[in-house]
């Protein structure tokens, strides 16, 4: 166990007596400094508040806002007075979001006063509101830390939500505490020298995973409230960031922009971070030429099972361009169903797994067997050292004429493509061939794309029947709460399209 975290919600009170920053809050006005000493009194105090106002060990305590220092406090804090923190995605439609509160049960919802304004009444026994309502609800003061029983529900995180509404997953005080260890394992030493970035929203396993390897280090977040591609690389160099936590639409973004790259101060950057979707050949190639002195790391994790699963070689040996890692050594991993041992849909097995998916025992048993294999539904490739790279979603594959086929290679073949920046696929039903790609795509400012010049440069480049039927020119990809590209949204359009096309040809 990493030393001082049996109970994750002393996170800040490990570095309080330091003097040191743990975030620069630049969600207001001005920016703020917040040391490890107020992060810990602010967790403490909403301990106390939970236990004054009834909720003990145990009560489920919702977060919905945007990033703020009070999430990260709820956050914690929840934990440390023995609750089940439930970070709901805000980013939701408003009737999916008062749906999605009503399922799972919280007990109390803290909200921001945007968010506490879409929540139907009734959705939780009390909902308390950022602002007047939430000072008004702390308790200061000093709060012993919860015992929480290992077997005992202490984090519920939710799915992205592509294919419905997001399910919650249930995961114990053992999973989260071996989380925590995986990242700051007790034979290493903490770097208080860690800065890093964080722009993506809190309720998103991306931001808040950057945040704690921050924290478990002793060092600083730089929390701004959205991603703005001026605000995130100005930040970079006024806070000297060490880590850009990112993920890769946010990184295509601010490849688009040289003049941004041109007065990006990147003197202190070490890594370049991307996590939570598939990295283009062209994005990390781009990416290692303009930071040439940082390790830019591609991460992969799936949160019903730890969420962290490789990490580097143990043997030093470097990680291959686009790699997603080496498996910890914790963490059991299988490749089933593949044309050979070194290809398939993974499964994995460590003390992380999660309990299931709250309320849905039939989705639970779809993805979790009875000896704690999780399937997560990803098609992985292993090399001969032993370091995995990702493929594809098994149910993002589709068959074109008798053969399978993924997004991820169609959208590699379109951002050769000089002027295009930024690309997602999606298939639409056809009755001879089963299923035909259909092409969104992003051009390089000042370019005017010709879609049938984005067919032919496909056409030329790779396999006749892997070329999109159709390109869709877009001033940028829709985006999902997650970050992550609205694949569900392109699937709605490209249908809505290809019928369009195929009844003006009738």
């Amino acid at each position: 166990m990493t030393a001082g975290l049996d109970n994750p919600g002393t996170i800040f009170a490990r570095h309080s007596d330091s003097g040191r920053t743990a975030v620069v809050d630049l969600t207001g006005a001005l920016p703020r400094a917040v040391s490890y000493a107020e992060m810990a009194a602010g967790c403490e105090a909403v301990a106390r508040g939970l236990r004054r106002a009834g909720f003990g060990p145990g009560a489920r305590v919702g977060i919905a806002s945007g990033n703020r220092i009070g999430f990260y406090e709820v956050f914690f804090g929840a934990m440390l007075a023995g609750a089940v923190a439930l970070p709901f995605n805000i980013r939701l439609t408003d009737a999916a979001l008062a749906e999605l509160i009503l399922r799972n049960d919280a007990d109390v919802l803290f909200a921001d006063p945007a968010s506490a304004a879409r929540v139907p009444s009734g959705a939780a026994r009390r909902v308390v509101v950022f602002g007047e309502d939430y000072d008004g609800f702390l308790n200061p003061g000093p709060f012993a830390p919860a015992e929480v029983p290992d077997e005992a529900p202490m984090l519920q995180p939710f799915t992205s939500g592509t294919t419905g509404l997001p399910k919650g997953m249930l995961l114990s005080a053992r999973a989260v505490r071996w989380s925590m260890r995986q990242m700051m394992p007790a034979t290493r030493a903490p770097d208080p020298t860690t800065t890093v970035s964080v722009a993506h929203p809190l309720y998103h396993k991306n931001a808040m995973l950057g945040s704690k390897g921050a924290f478990l280090n002793g060092g600083r977040v730089v929390m701004m409230e959205r991603f703005d591609p001026e605000r995130f690389v100005a930040a970079i160099g006024d806070w000297g960031v060490t880590k850009v936590h990112t993920v890769p639409t946010m990184m295509a973004r601010i490849m688009a922009r040289p003049d941004l790259l041109a007065r990006l101060d990147q003197r202190s950057i070490r890594e370049v971070h991307m996590g939570s979707a598939p990295v283009s050949q062209r994005l990390f190639d781009e990416i290692r030429a303009a930071f040439p002195k940082a390790y830019v790391r591609i991460s992969y994790g799936v949160t019903e099972a730890g969420p962290m699963q490789f990490g580097e070689h143990p043997r030093g040996l470097p990680r291959p361009p686009r790699s997603i890692g080496y498996p910890l050594a914790e963490c059991e991993l299988r490749l089933v169903g593949g044309a050979s041992a070194d290809e398939g849909m993974l499964m994995i097995r460590n003390p992380g797994v999660m309990t299931g998916y709250f309320g849905l025992a039939e989705e639970t048993a779809k993805r979790l067997d009875p000896e704690g294999w999780y399937a997560t539904g990803d098609i992985l490739r292993r090399d001969a050292d032993g370091f995995f790279f990702f493929v594809g979603r098994d149910d993002d594959m589709f068959v074109v004429n008798g053969s399978n086929l993924y997004p991820a290679t169609v959208e590699e073949t379109l951002l050769r493509h000089p002027d295009v920046t930024a690309a997602a696929v999606v298939p639409v039903e056809d009755d001879l061939r089963g299923a035909l790609p259909v092409a969104f795509v992003v051009a390089r400012p000042g370019v005017a794309l010709d879609p049938a010049a984005i067919e032919a440069h496909c056409l030329a480049t790779a396999p006749a029947w892997q070329h999109p039927r159709a390109v869709h020119v877009l001033v940028e990809l829709p985006l999902a709460g997650t970050g992550k590209v609205d694949v569900a949204r392109l699937r709605r359009d490209a249908a809505d399209s290809w019928r369009a096309r195929a009844g003006a040809s009738h």
